[in-house]
């Protein structure tokens, strides 16, 4: 097995989490997922020494951020909406039953919804920090900002995830 076929079999399920959080949608996160991973073949520049996941979700962003410029200027210059698609990703616990699991499922899809609405600077940290588990310094490193600047825009969208789901105990 090639390195990249390595790291697609290491990796690839949490580049793929990573990708569907951050476009909101199945299609899109599937085109970002080869993008990032043909960057990658690309730029052969994977270090398997050092942090192949954290270069991974670099060239990630970095994709995404390209391939939402061109959705921008193919739309001219109207607002891109993420797809709100029902299948887009469940992070409902299936063990509880019935109502239980509506509840759940209903305060998840609340919290994505809120997430998805944060600026794209805010909702990048947010992923990050959340859902790949990556410290301040790896995500600063991935987006090439100041610490201080990631936990300013952490911050800045907990207060604000924090308002819009207030009527719920806990995040």
């Amino acid at each position: 097995m090639n390195n990249i076929e390595q790291y697609i079999t290491e990796y690839g399920k949490d580049i793929y989490s990573f990708c569907v959080y951050l476009t909101g949608s199945r299609d899109l996160a599937d085109d970002l997922y080869q993008q990032t991973f043909l960057v990658a073949i690309e730029k052969d520049e994977i270090d398997g020494n050092g942090n192949p996941k954290s270069f991974l979700l670099s060239v990630a962003v970095n994709v995404w951020r390209n391939m939402r410029r061109r959705l921008f200027f193919r739309r001219s210059r109207t607002e891109y909406v993420f797809t709100d698609d029902q299948n887009s990703f469940d992070i409902a616990d299936p063990s509880p039953d019935g109502e239980e699991l509506a509840v759940i499922r209903e305060r998840n899809d609340e919290i994505r919804r809120a997430v998805m609405e944060l600026p794209e600077k805010m909702r990048q940290v947010v992923i990050l920090f959340y859902t790949e588990d990556m410290k301040i310094t790896e995500i600063a490193e991935i987006l090439r900002i100041s610490e201080g600047t990631v936990k300013s825009r952490l911050h800045s969208a907990k207060k604000k995830l924090r308002e819009r789901l207030e009527h719920y105990e806990r995040l």
